[in-house]
């Protein structure tokens, strides 16, 4: 594949919209926000919609079949009242090709502002958590189940090995941060019993809830985004991953908006305090490898590290936080010593095709 710039890029997939859609297009912007891949918002007499092109590095053919299928999936959500991105279709599915091939879905264009992490507001987060809740209830329902896991923990092994290149970075630089970081982690790596993770809920999930993949309306969730990482997975990460990217905030929780998303959640879907921590060890163990000092220089990544920094040091307390039936009614009595602990530290389913799943899942 030819390198091509942005516009050439552009101007290739707005060719191929007006003709397979018969749209005009009157104004085509930039959205800067993801990796790699290009967007645009472009404004057409359907209205606003958003063009997504998939970069060849970051999703070559084999990977790309994954995407179909998640699409297929958010289209079944979308059509049941999950707040997400409608999908324009045609005859070939989502996912369209120019005549030089490149691959581009078309959308329509979702209001909504985007929201730092750690400053979801409890009223953001009570209805994203219902939102969450009822994704799920509808995948548990609507979607096909009982098959090939698309990913399982890494071994102590992995983790280990991952451990110590980030440790020989760390003191290399000399980042007290992250070497302090590494020592709580390397901590919990050696004592952790990995059949914790043999009880995790298999099922569908968006597997991205990151806070740039949310846009708000004043209090409520104006949409959910990005459903490309969509797979077989444990659903549990759909609740850890938004709970932790909402309500940390300078490496604290912030009880009112944490209480409100797990409330949230549970009007649709059942939620234990075994499962609530669970789900919040699960995605610690994902993203360990995220503790590097390389992930300083990128915004998201730097996020994530202080969120696995901020689980490894309340560990050993995470159910004195959550101790209220999973949900935080109010802050524990140590809460203002509990999060300065330093000195506790010595693809998609196999066989599963996009048209074979559009056979299984019902949309009414």
């Amino acid at each position: 594949m030819i390198l091509k710039e942005p516009e050439s890029i552009l101007y290739e997939i707005l060719e191929d919209i007006k003709t397979t859609f018969g749209i005009s297009i009157f104004d085509a912007e930039p959205i800067s926000f993801g990796y790699a891949n290009l967007k645009w918002r472009i404004s057409t007499t359907s209205g606003m919609l958003f063009v997504k092109q998939y970069h060849y590095g970051r999703y070559p053919e084999e990977l790309l079949k994954s995407v179909a299928v998640a699409l297929e999936v958010q289209n079944m959500l979308s059509q049941n009242g999950i707040p997400c991105p409608k999908l324009l279709k045609t005859k070939n599915g989502f996912i369209n090709r120019t005549m030089s091939g490149e691959r581009y879905v078309l959308t329509e264009y979702c209001e909504g502002k985007m929201v730092t992490p750690g400053n979801v507001s409890a009223d953001q987060m009570k209805h994203l958590g219902q939102a969450v809740g009822k994704m799920h209830y509808i995948l548990n329902r609507k979607a096909p189940q009982s098959l090939p896991l698309h990913w399982q923990p890494d071994s102590k092994e992995v983790t280990l090995s991952n451990w110590e290149k980030n440790w020989q970075k760390a003191v290399s630089v000399g980042s007290n941060k992250y070497i302090n970081a590494l020592e709580v982690q390397k901590k919990i790596i050696d004592q952790i019993n990995l059949d914790i993770f043999s009880s995790c809920e298999e099922g569908w999930a968006h597997w991205d809830l990151f806070i740039d993949n949310l846009l708000f309306h004043d209090d409520k969730l104006s949409a959910i985004l990005d459903f490309d990482r969509l797979n077989y997975i444990y659903q549990e990460f759909d609740i850890s991953r938004p709970l932790l990217s909402g309500a940390i905030n300078n490496n604290k929780l912030v009880f009112e908006s944490a209480k409100a998303f797990l409330e949230g959640y549970k009007e649709n879907m059942p939620l234990s305090l075994k499962k609530l921590l669970r789900s919040i060890k699960l995605t610690w163990w994902k993203e360990a490898a995220w503790v590097n000092v390389n992930s300083e220089n990128i915004r998201t990544l730097s996020r994530f590290a202080d969120e696995l920094i901020w689980v490894g040091e309340n560990w050993t307390i995470l159910e004195d936080i959550f101790n209220d039936k999973s949900i935080p009614m109010k802050p524990p009595a140590s809460y203002n010593n509990m999060f300065t602990l330093r000195d506790i530290r010595p693809s998609v389913a196999r066989g599963i095709s996009g048209s074979g799943l559009r056979r299984h899942i019902r949309t009414t």
